[in-house]
């Protein structure tokens, strides 16, 4: 799963970083907005920039708008070196490059740098809470996909204490302690992720599987059948209906007079 965080769309400049031409500042806040509405656009505008002298802003937004559509390869580099740009001028977003930098490389399975990445964005002290919070949990997820469990689970537990309203990071916590076996962890975990994101999809297919996992086979059905109410569309509708047809059709009631 890939949560790509929006907090790049922060543009302020900080006061600790060195002044820069407003018109830089005005250019890199309107390259953001366009990379949401019209990524290949702004990938196209931002190459541009950066062959002109744009510096690290440029390289930011260009890293952005290719994260943004789905060229995740291409954006890692970048964001790294625009990451380095902004230290080197003291721009305390270096620490929001570096952390989208990490997560770009999550989704192209480069992992050990990812962390290296991350680890750089959590070392500054300019992230706020719920930036950390979704750093950490983009930490547990290459955490994960290394086989470091038990350092994921403290990753996902310091992302909680830094944003309990982030289901994401109920979700996650939720889906590693059911893999492991801690499965009141894992129904405490989701009941909170549930209360968060009641219409989530991802947290009901979630849910299904914890249910299974506890034997429950009634309330695993429920919770699929959930998930196609909620999004028939979505990936998640996929996996559902997948687990409904291995688990079989659902047990028909008894008749009256053919229960005895």
């Amino acid at each position: 799963m890939l949560l790509l965080p929006l907090f790049l769309l922060q543009t302020a400049t900080p006061a600790s970083a060195q002044p820069l031409p407003t018109l830089d500042e005005v250019q890199f806040s309107e390259c953001l907005k366009q990379a949401v509405t019209d990524a290949p656009s702004a990938v196209t505008q931002a190459s541009d920039w950066a062959q002109k002298g744009g510096g690290y802003l440029a390289r930011a937004c260009h890293g952005y708008a290719l994260a943004t559509d789905f060229k995740f390869d291409l954006a890692v580099p970048l964001l790294t070196e625009a990451a380095r740009g902004a230290e080197a001028r003291q721009d305390d977003r270096a620490a929001r490059f570096w952390a989208q930098a990490g997560n770009a490389a999550i989704a192209v399975g480069e992992l050990d740098v990812a962390l290296d990445s991350l680890s750089r964005a959590l070392a500054a002290t300019t992230l706020t809470p719920g930036e950390r919070a979704d750093t950490e949990i983009d930490r547990a997820r290459a955490l994960v996909g290394l086989n470091r469990n038990g350092e994921a689970e403290a990753a996902l537990t310091t992302a909680r204490g830094l944003a309990p309203e982030n289901a994401a990071a109920w979700l996650l916590s939720a889906t590693l302690a059911r893999r492991e076996n801690k499965l009141p962890d894992a129904l405490r975990f989701i009941q909170t992720a549930a209360a968060l994101g009641p219409r989530d999809p991802a947290v009901a297919l979630e849910a299904g599987n914890i249910a299974i996992a506890a034997g429950d086979d009634a309330s695993a059905r429920k919770q699929w059948e959930q998930v196609l109410a909620i999004a028939p569309n979505s990936r998640q509708a996929t996996s559902a209906k997948a687990q409904l047809a291995a688990l079989g059709p659902s047990p028909t009631p008894p008749v009256d007079g053919q229960s005895r």
